[in-house]
């Protein structure tokens, strides 16, 4: 790990001593490391454009928020960059961010972005139902509904309620439909299960590609050749989002790091699309924490 970080710096560095602009000190950046070379390639290119360097740090989300919150990593944390919304939720929730400036937030969509400004989302995933190509169409109307069915006892996959996205789901559910019916909804999908929910979404996939079962939830649709995915009318999603430390050493640079980012790789929602703001999953992820053990939901 140590090893990774100054490498980065150093070349970032070495750019900077071919440049005529008067040398930054580094913006130090906690994320999880689940695409580091697209990651580091980006953050290069910001070094290129900007003449600010970059040392990034990777590590479990939930890891890099706690270091925000008790403001005590090495080196110490300008940006984060968190792969789900529960995660820097509470990052926010806690005092661990501060407010990004009006030119990095003020175009952005509204549904992808903390309300009070804290962060803002990078990158976007749906949920999606997912099969084997060949399987009965799902009418997107009432999809979640129509996994609950008795015609689908035996043939319905998860992947474990530990893993947050599906949190971002039952938080989702939660909002449109109220504590107790979304308790039903979950506890049916619960019954109709071929097997016990996965620990990961690599392993429902390749559940649902050796049969194993007809259908599962999925946060994203990953290009395979022989699975086929159903977008839901209910338009529910989980995000990357990045955010500004508190007690940011480099604040500026930071917040123009963030600025760059968000004009670079933020996704658009098309017009026609009604959807709820992402932060509900942040602010409703003990609820679904809780409907998830009250359901048996693993």
């Amino acid at each position: 790990m140590i090893r990774a970080i100054f490498l980065i710096a150093f070349t970032a560095l070495i750019s900077i001593a071919c440049d005529s602009r008067p040398p930054h000190p580094p913006v130090v950046v906690y994320a999880v490391g689940n695409d580091e070379n697209t990651l580091t390639q980006q953050l290069a290119e910001f070094t290129d454009d900007t003449g600010i360097p970059v040392i990034l740090v990777f590590s479990k989300s939930s890891r890099n928020v706690d270091i925000f919150m008790s403001n005590s990593g090495s080196p110490p944390p300008d940006v984060l960059i968190s792969n789900n919304v529960a995660d820097v939720w509470r990052a926010a929730d806690e005092g661990a961010l501060r407010p990004l400036s009006n030119e990095a937030i003020e175009s952005s969509d509204p549904s992808l972005k903390d309300p009070d400004g804290f962060w803002i989302a990078v990158a976007m995933r749906w949920n999606v139902i997912g099969a084997l190509k060949g399987a009965s169409a799902l009418s997107q109307s009432g999809i979640y509904d129509s996994l609950a069915g008795e015609d689908m006892r035996g043939r319905l996959c998860l992947s474990s309620s530990a893993l947050h996205v599906n949190r971002s789901l039952i938080a989702m559910l939660i909002n449109d439909r109220g504590v107790k019916q979304a308790e039903r909804l979950v506890r049916a999908w619960i019954r109709n299960l071929a097997a016990p929910p996965f620990s990961s979404e690599d392993e429902l996939l390749e559940a649902i590609r050796n049969g194993t079962c007809a259908y599962g939830v999925l946060s994203s649709n990953p290009e395979i050749d022989d699975l086929t995915y159903f977008l839901p009318d209910q338009h529910y999603m989980d995000v990357d989002a990045i955010g500004v430390a508190r007690h940011a050493p480099q604040a500026e640079s930071a917040q123009q790091l963030v600025k760059w980012l968000v004009k670079k790789l933020q996704p658009r929602i098309a017009s026609e699309i009604e959807i709820d703001p992402v932060s509900i999953a942040g602010w409703l992820d003990e609820d679904a924490k809780l409907l998830a053990e009250r359901a048996a939901y693993q």
